[in-house]
């Protein structure tokens, strides 16, 4: 396959392309979700304004507030004087690999998370709405707390092992992430009642937010990153014309030079045969002439069977089976009859 390359690249570039197609489509799609999501205040009138609703509850809607534990707020694992109601913990290591090439190259890896939550809501005044599965949010915006890297102290063994093997520590890093009592975020999901407190959960219509960004920012975060990946799939699809325009034209060129040697075969062929024919005796007694066609004299011997019943011809054409005694052709060869 002449564009086999082409092919390879021209299916990487697809793949690609459909991957931007549904980060486009997801993007696209939550800007219009927090578009069209309404904005309300925590106030005496959310409550009742939720319980009107059909299943006392509003699909999508934005709400900020100051984030309250309900409770003991928890204790930063790290840092004893950071008390949030969201807590994760991450141990990274920090490696080196050779490539294929023998280039090294540096790779992050999560050895251990843990995360902790307790009840917490958002409050305005005397006034919250209790966050439910806040783990599971889009985006979650938390505070980084603690960020300790600790290189390896590596042996000369160690240095020796790391390079027949291909991977080098370099070292390990420990973070936390809290998320603030205290914090004034904007949660957006869906806000439901059952009768007593007001709650906020991960909507069916779309991702749970709780992040410091208002409504607006969030909108152009997702506009901007629509617009940078359309920028994208324009590049690609780019490419993916040019590509198939590419191997069309190798395609088109190959079968024009098939043609063209078709042709000549063809000519070939044909003087050939007027060549054979103006050469040939021209009283030939039937014994002599081709069992197929009876014009041309007798010209290949089929083996193993040993007949000599084919002018060349119709041997082109016949591969299968000899014409006089049906046995098996393995062979052809031309016979020169005295």
């Amino acid at each position: 396959m002449d564009f086999f390359h082409e092919a390879i690249a021209l299916g990487v570039d697809l793949v690609i392309l459909g991957l931007c197609a549904r980060e486009y489509v997801h993007y696209k799609r939550t800007a219009q979700l927090l578009k069209t999501a309404p904005q309300y205040n925590i106030d005496d009138n959310l409550k009742s304004l939720v319980e009107r609703q059909h299943e006392k509850k509003i699909p999508y809607a934005v709400i900020r507030g100051t984030v309250t534990p309900i409770g003991v707020p928890l204790r930063s694992a790290l840092v004893p004087s950071v008390s949030g109601v969201l807590q994760i913990v991450k141990l990274h290591e920090h490696r080196i690999t050779r490539g294929f090439a023998g280039f090294w190259t540096e790779h992050s890896k999560l050895l251990h998370k843990t995360a902790n939550e307790m009840p917490f809501e958002l409050r305005n005044q005397q006034y919250g709405v209790e966050i439910v599965d806040a783990m599971s949010a889009g985006v979650l915006d938390v505070d980084m707390v603690y960020d300790n890297y600790e290189p390896s102290n590596l042996s000369l063994v160690d240095h020796v092992f790391g390079f027949f093997s291909g991977i080098r520590q370099r070292g390990l890093q420990t973070t936390e992430e809290v998320l603030r009592d205290g914090s004034f975020i904007t949660a957006i999901g869906e806000l439901t009642s059952d009768g007593k407190t007001l709650r906020m959960q991960p909507s069916k219509e779309g991702p749970l937010f709780l992040t410091t960004a208002t409504k607006s920012t969030l909108i152009k975060r997702f506009e901007d990153a629509k617009g940078t990946t359309l920028l994208k799939i324009l590049v690609c699809s780019t490419i993916s014309v040019v590509l198939v325009a590419f191997i069309l034209k190798k395609v088109y060129r190959r079968r024009k030079q098939e043609q063209e040697e078709a042709k000549i075969r063809d000519r070939l062929d044909t003087e050939r045969r007027e060549r054979r024919a103006r050469s040939r005796p021209h009283t030939l007694s039937q014994d002599q002439l081709c069992v197929v066609c009876s014009t041309n004299p007798k010209e290949i011997i089929l083996l193993p069977c040993g007949h000599v019943c084919l002018c060349e011809d119709c041997s082109q054409k016949i591969s299968i089976s000899c014409p006089v005694c049906r046995g098996k052709i393995n062979s052809k060869s031309a016979a020169f009859i005295a």
